[in-house]
């Protein structure tokens, strides 16, 4: 698996309409995607998962892909694209 920290920008952090809207967007795409934060690790594409990290706005976050170092910035491009995250 491919990995990489961004900070959540997302006003609110990662909660409720926002993690909605983020599962969303990586619903798109083919590959597992995981999110993990303060040592608990969930599927991206799970709001329950996601809403269970409790991630607040400025908090970094590690996003991990099973694919390639392209899939990766693939993923990463879209979330920052999105408004929710911002490479550090």
């Amino acid at each position: 698996m491919k990995k990489t920290n961004v900070k959540v920008i997302a006003k609110g952090g990662l909660t409720g309409e926002t993690v909605n809207q983020l599962t969303n967007e990586l619903s798109k795409f083919a590959m597992k995607i995981m999110l993990d934060y303060q040592d608990t690790t969930t599927i991206a594409n799970s709001s329950l998962g996601v809403m269970s990290l409790g991630v607040p706005e400025g908090a970094e976050i590690g996003i991990s892909v099973d694919g390639s170092d392209d899939d990766l910035n693939k993923v990463v491009a879209a979330l920052v694209e999105g408004g929710f995250v911002e490479q550090v």
